[in-house]
């Protein structure tokens, strides 16, 4: 028995077999890269960790993650790091200053990094405007010297992308999740 088919359907084949899942996204903005990668699949659905991140002339990084999570969450860290570190694993206080705020973040340490868990803090929110409206932020050492400086020009753009890829996988806002409404009867106030 012989088959025959058209070269038309034959790439048609061939295009649907060859199709890829979903494609990561990248796109720069200013000094500021937004990112999606592929982590997870079910069935039909692939599932994107989405980042916005930067580096300072010092050669430290500072990158936001957002991942979503099969209850239609998300987790959230931050990560800063720089191949000269060499931090003990242990818990370690952080000092952002962000135009006019100074955030100060408990992290854990491990060689060239220092993890910030974010989740579930409503906080996050806040923090991910400020490097959003700022033109700058500056990491510093304990003595109060100045360790990397951030230009956040572009990150206004690359965190909305970053959200958004989130949010658009889990179907709803991040201040949902969150639950960042006011308090309200018998909330705790702290």
């Amino acid at each position: 028995m012989i088959f025959r088919i058209s070269v038309l359907a034959a790439a048609s084949l061939a295009i649907g077999w060859a199709t890829p899942a979903p494609a990561a996204e990248f796109e720069r903005s200013g000094f500021w890269e937004f990112q999606s990668q592929a982590f997870a699949e079910e069935g039909d659905e692939t599932w994107f960790v989405c980042s916005a991140s930067t580096r300072s002339l010092e050669e430290t990084e500072l990158s936001m993650r957002l991942e979503p999570t099969a209850d239609n969450g998300f987790e959230a860290a931050m990560s800063l790091s720089n191949e000269t570190w060499a931090l003990g694993r242990s818990l370690l206080s952080v000092r952002l200053d962000i135009g006019a705020d100074r955030w100060m973040l408990k992290g854990q340490g491990s060689g060239s990094t220092v993890e910030v868990a974010w989740s579930p803090d409503s906080h996050l929110l806040l923090f991910l405007e400020d490097l959003a409206s700022s033109s700058f932020a500056v990491l510093t050492a304990r003595d109060g010297s100045t360790i990397a400086q951030f230009s956040l020009s572009g990150s206004r753009k690359t965190i909305e992308a970053m959200k958004g890829c989130v949010e658009n996988q889990i179907g709803q806002g991040l201040e949902a999740v969150l639950d960042t409404g006011p308090a309200g009867d018998g909330a705790n106030p702290f």
